[in-house]
């Protein structure tokens, strides 16, 4: 139907609801019958709009650490995800493929990484005929109150930094600017101190830690939005966050990053997504690069694994500071050494 013949059957529909004479109405009613359909169109478009929110996130109980894969198979994982299952369900056995799986599965460094609220409080107490057991050494209700606060509190934070329908670095990238701008160093001595104090969970709970804690709580959140990350760091000195993106691997330090003392002041860019080259001229110590959730289960692994050596960010590591991410557009803002407005385009990372 052509556009007159619209307009005309409009016109015959207002002047019959109306009861009007047959005289001409005035302009202004054509045009108020076009705005209201103008409008109708609008709040269907808003509507569309509203309906391509992203989903929120949810806790991911089976978070997998793809990187570990020269150690840790497929079934050691889901003899672990069995056990992650049974924990949050406050039961006593869990099914495991063997003595192997079972040993890895309830390493305090493993629960640590990837059930953080469990680390120390649950522990393996035994493998026999395909069935690992486990001992609580916190009352049962008490401690399904803290790994339900806990998972409460990491979905809070995902996603109050980033969103579900983001590339894994716009999460990245988001998670680092918020992570930096919350989280604070802990100067407190660690003599003493229990798992409340001194782990990844403490740190997630806290907002605060020391490198170790922060590679591994930075690491976890990456985890949980899809993104492969893993505490890296040197044998002797300090600890960061690995990062897969796009099939490139880059080295985070969040700890250098951290400004929550000044929530305010802009995040530093110097130490996000840094070549391995940037990160050892960056340490004192250079002492050798070691894949932290790696080399206590096995000294030889292969390092050049995680080779780092895409300078595609190297413009931003003399000092520039975040000034925000325009996902439309592929760019990170970010202020230069001489407070100049500048952009770098990531593409399809």
């Amino acid at each position: 139907m052509g556009k007159t013949k619209i307009i005309s059957a409009l016109l015959a529909l207002t002047l019959l609801v109306s009861g009007c004479s047959s005289e001409a109405k005035p302009v202004s009613s054509v045009v108020n019958i076009k705005d209201a359909d103008t409008s109708l169109t609008q709040a269907a478009e808003t509507s569309a709009e509203t309906a391509k929110e992203p989903e929120p996130f949810t806790f991911n109980p089976h978070v997998h650490c793809d990187l570990l894969s020269e150690i840790v198979t497929e079934d050691m994982w889901n003899s672990f995800y069995n056990m992650v299952d049974a924990i949050r369900a406050g039961e006593d056995t869990f099914k495991c493929t063997d003595k192997k799986a079972y040993e890895w599965a309830t390493n305090e460094v493993t629960i640590g990484s990837f059930l953080p609220a469990a680390c120390t409080i649950v522990v393996g107490n035994g493998f026999e005929n395909g069935t690992g057991k486990l001992k609580y050494k916190m009352d049962k209700a008490k401690f399904l109150e803290r790994e339900k606060a806990f998972e409460e509190e990491i979905v809070r934070i995902i996603n109050e930094a980033t969103r579900s329908d983001y590339s894994d670095f716009e999460k990245l990238t988001c998670l680092y600017d918020y992570f930096c701008k919350h989280w604070v160093y802990d100067y407190n001595e660690l003599d003493g101190q229990g798992i409340d104090d001194f782990s990844d969970y403490a740190c997630l709970m806290k907002k605060n830690g020391i490198c170790c804690e922060i590679a591994g709580a930075f690491s976890y959140l990456l985890l949980q939005c899809g993104v492969q990350a893993m505490s890296f760091g040197t044998s002797c000195e300090h600890d960061w966050t690995y990062v897969v993106i796009g099939g490139k691997g880059y080295h985070c330090d969040a700890t250098w990053g951290l400004h929550g003392d000044y929530p305010d002041a802009p995040c530093t860019l110097q130490y996000f997504m840094m070549t391995e080259t940037e990160r050892l001229s960056a340490l004192e110590n250079k002492d050798q690069l070691q894949a932290t959730l790696i080399w206590p289960w096995k000294d030889n692994y292969d390092l050049a694994r995680f080779s780092a050596t895409d300078e595609t960010f190297k413009s931003i590591h003399s000092g520039e500071l975040f000034a925000g991410i325009d996902t439309e557009r592929k760019v990170i803002r970010y202020i230069n050494t001489s407070g100049e407005n500048k952009e770098l385009s990531y593409g399809d990372m």
